[in-house]
């Protein structure tokens, strides 16, 4: 075979490499926001939402905002309860579904309240209570909880602790960025605690905001599609030559 076809059949391979390099870095774009829960069961979300690795919901039909109630986050009174500090019923809860490894951001401010926002995340989701919507009314805002000690009927046990944001600096927003895996995840929005437990009592208004971002290719990716781009260069000046 002639050199010359040989060296544009070898520019071709690397410009293929590079364009697939390529298409494998580029953003894609989905996400479904859907209020309400499909499943019979467990927590009863009120949020099901589905996202990718570059993605936000700012923006989505339905607006994701909502209510919660002062003490839903961490309320001082059920200091002494087993389980944690949260109230489930007063708080809204989020079925999130990720289809890729990516860094998510969580923010969530008061919608023209008075709120002091606050949030936790966990893996998993929780649907399997039997039928008992809602589970044991307690959940722990900073930790795993086990409903069933309460309730033999609920099952808190597909929720692994990942984090939190507890608003200790009486903010009217707070944002946290963690860095997920794919999978299902359970996100609780609500009010901060408040000094005096029943001093604040009703419901106000949030705004959630859920942005993702690619997790960052390692250096190697980069030098590889760097050395593809070189080589691209160096066949082109040969077939020149």
């Amino acid at each position: 075979m002639k050199p010359l076809i040989l060296r544009k059949r070898s520019l071709y391979l690397i410009a293929a490499a590079v364009g697939l390099w390529l298409a494998g870095a580029a953003p894609s774009h989905a996400s479904t926001v859907v209020a309400g829960d499909p499943t019979p069961n467990g927590i009863g979300y009120n949020w099901t939402v589905t996202m990718n690795g570059n993605d936000t919901t700012a923006g989505s039909t339905p607006n994701f905002a909502g209510t919660v109630g002062y003490l839903s986050f961490n309320d001082p009174v059920n200091d002494a309860d087993p389980i944690g500090r949260g109230w489930t019923h007063t708080s809204n809860w989020a079925a999130l579904t990720l289809t890729e490894a990516t860094d998510l951001t969580v923010t969530l401010a008061a919608n023209g309240s008075g709120l002091l926002p606050a949030f936790a995340l966990w893996q998993g989701q929780q649907n399997t209570d039997n039928g008992t919507v809602g589970g044991y009314h307690v959940y722990n805002n900073s930790g795993n909880f086990d409903w069933s000690s309460q309730d033999a009927g609920a099952d808190s046990s597909s929720l692994n602790y990942v984090g939190n944001e507890s608003n200790s600096g009486a903010l009217s927003s707070v944002s946290k960025t963690f860095s997920l895996g794919p999978g299902l995840y359970s996100l609780v929005f609500g009010g901060a605690g408040r000094d005096v437990p029943g001093a604040a009592t009703g419901f106000l208004g949030y705004q959630a905001t859920l942005t993702t971002a690619p997790v960052p290719v390692p250096a190697a990716v980069y030098l590889f599609g760097s050395g593809l781009v070189g080589l691209a260069g160096l066949a082109r000046r040969r077939m020149k030559a």
